[in-house]
């Protein structure tokens, strides 16, 4: 017998019920690729009672997005799997699509994944068997690129690298959020990772309403780990936790796609593509606004968000100059300036 029907065992009916991971799912445009996705899903082995969030994030897809999830929906039922669709009236950005998915999860653990890319088939059990064998509030996994057709060579062994960089042990309290964005220890893509739900649903408490396309796993995980530093539980026993653990593994847990989705190097022939690309800089704001209140998390994480978003900045202007229709540039150009103004720009 595994250890997931061990648990199943020790939890009777209601662990067929009730899910013990929570997967939130924000879709904006990716209608023709979300269901490579669900079928991901569906080949998970020995995973955890998992529910399925998906939310609609006013996408201009939103009818065929409704079939192809009406569709799945009818197969992850015959699974025993739940898969809950929720719309926004219109597009609120990723981070405030992830936000809806968060406050309607009722996982104990949740984790994330966005509607162009997979989970290799023992993604969810490798993930959740380390949570629970380590009471760990979060748990990170190594991720794959795929999907490298028309890609520059140099950028995809830069971002295989970032993908597979995992600090391979565990970590505590502020030890969490130093690592990260010191040390660059262990990249801050929220995918790749399994988190005990009640931090992450802290953590937003601190984030305000962000239209953020752009950059926006580095503000939730900015979050999360600063949360992390200082959050404890008071579980069913009436003990307070100690601090707030991470603990990293060497399997690959995601298959993250490259070539598809706004981070892509695809052409840019609109501004509000631009705006979208953009966007970035309202994370830098969102985060330098926090540590200007609380100069007690440090002056060193100061330092390394500002030098972290002056990247950030040279990439928005590398991008200006290869993605952006020549016809454009001098008004994105002078977008770009609005953006991010002085405290990152030059």
């Amino acid at each position: 017998m595994s250890f997931l029907q061990h648990r199943a065992a020790r939890f009777g009916r209601a662990a067929r019920q009730k899910p013990l991971v929570s997967l939130c799912v924000p879709v904006y445009g990716a209608e023709g690729l979300i269901g490579r996705f669900f079928e991901s899903m569906l080949q998970q082995t020995d995973s955890p009672p998992v529910e399925t969030i998906v939310v609609n994030d006013g996408s201009p897809g939103t009818k065929e997005l409704g079939r192809i999830v009406k569709t799945y929906a009818k197969r992850f039922k015959e699974r025993a799997l739940s898969l809950i669709f929720l719309e926004h009236g219109k597009n609120l950005g990723t981070l405030e699509a992830r936000r809806t998915a968060v406050n309607a999860a009722s996982g104990e653990y949740i984790a994330f994944a966005d509607p162009d890319d997979e989970l290799p088939p023992s993604a969810l059990r490798l993930l959740y068997e380390t949570a629970s064998a380590s009471s760990a509030d979060i748990v990170h996994g190594a991720g794959a690129v795929c999907g490298m057709e028309g890609e520059p060579d140099a950028r995809i062994a830069a971002f295989a690298r970032k993908a597979q960089n995992v600090y391979e042990g565990v970590l505590a309290g502020g030890e969490i959020l130093r690592k990260f964005i010191v040390e660059s220890a262990y990249n801050g893509f929220v995918w790749g990772k399994l988190f005990r739900t009640a931090l992450v649903q802290k953590a937003y408490g601190e984030i305000p309403f962000t239209y953020c396309t752009m950059a926006e796993d580095l503000l939730l995980y900015f979050f999360i780990a600063l949360t992390a530093s200082k959050f404890t539980d008071v579980p069913a026993d009436g003990c307070t936790r100690s601090a707030c653990t991470y603990i990293g593994i060497r399997d690959t847990v995601y298959n993250y796609r490259i070539n598809t989705g706004i981070s892509s190097r695809r052409k840019i022939a609109d501004l509000s593509a631009w705006q979208k690309v953009c966007s970035a800089s309202s994370v830098f704001t969102i985060i330098l606004s926090y540590l200007d209140e609380h100069p007690d998390v440090g002056s060193d994480i100061r330092e390394a968000v500002k030098a972290l978003g002056r990247a950030y900045y040279a990439d928005n202007l590398k991008q200006l100059e290869v993605c952006v229709d020549p016809s454009l540039k001098a008004e994105a150009k002078a977008l770009l300036g609005e953006w991010w103004g002085m405290e990152i720009a030059p």
